[in-house]
């Protein structure tokens, strides 16, 4: 049974072990949290976590992010480059704020500052005052098709906030790989 349970991928089976973490870290931080998955070659929030103490109002909501300017999506496309290939980048680098990056020579750079860290970072390129921080629950097969993320205004994700997040992030992504029983040697991947 537990085995079924761990090969079930869809958003109901992943929820019920990822949630709980998602919550804590919620809780934690006073940051909301959050879940993305790769839907064919877009990425999509599927849940989000928000503090109890009402005091972070802000969240990314559900729904499909642009590859290029959201931290749960550039985490994505950084262990999976293959999904911003040229063809599907033509008139995708869509310009949200003046922190957007539209080039693809950018955003090349970006990803591979992303694989480095082991975490993606959004600071301004969606939305105005908003930053993000993301990372994958894997660098191979499902986990790579999951990003885990925190949000919050840029006066409360300061650059070391920021780090901060993003190492938590990577340890949560870890446990939560173990959780879902993808111990191979992808789950165990350590951050530079």
């Amino acid at each position: 049974m537990k085995r079924i349970t761990r090969s079930d991928h869809s958003d109901p089976a992943l929820l019920e072990v990822i949630a709980p973490v998602l919550a804590k870290g919620a809780r934690d931080y006073g940051a909301a949290f959050f879940l993305s998955r790769l839907r064919g070659n877009w990425v999509e929030i599927i849940h989000v976590a928000t503090p109890e103490t009402g005091v972070s109002y802000l969240h990314p909501g559900v729904g499909k992010r642009p590859m290029h300017a959201c931290s749960c999506a550039k985490a994505i496309a950084a262990v999976s480059p293959e999904l911003l290939s040229h063809d599907e980048l033509n008139g995708q680098l869509k310009r949200y704020t003046e922190r957007t990056i539209t080039s693809r020579k950018e955003l090349a750079k970006e990803l591979d500052a992303i694989r480095a860290k082991g975490y993606a970072e959004c600071v301004e390129e969606l939305e105005r005052g908003i930053s993000s921080v993301a990372t994958t629950l894997g660098k191979t097969g499902v986990g790579s098709t999951l990003s885990i993320g925190a949000t919050a205004s840029v006066r409360v994700f300061t650059p070391p906030m920021r780090v901060k997040i993003g190492q938590a992030l990577i340890e949560m992504s870890h446990e939560l790989s173990s959780a879902l029983g993808w111990d191979g040697a992808d789950a165990n991947i350590k951050s530079a």
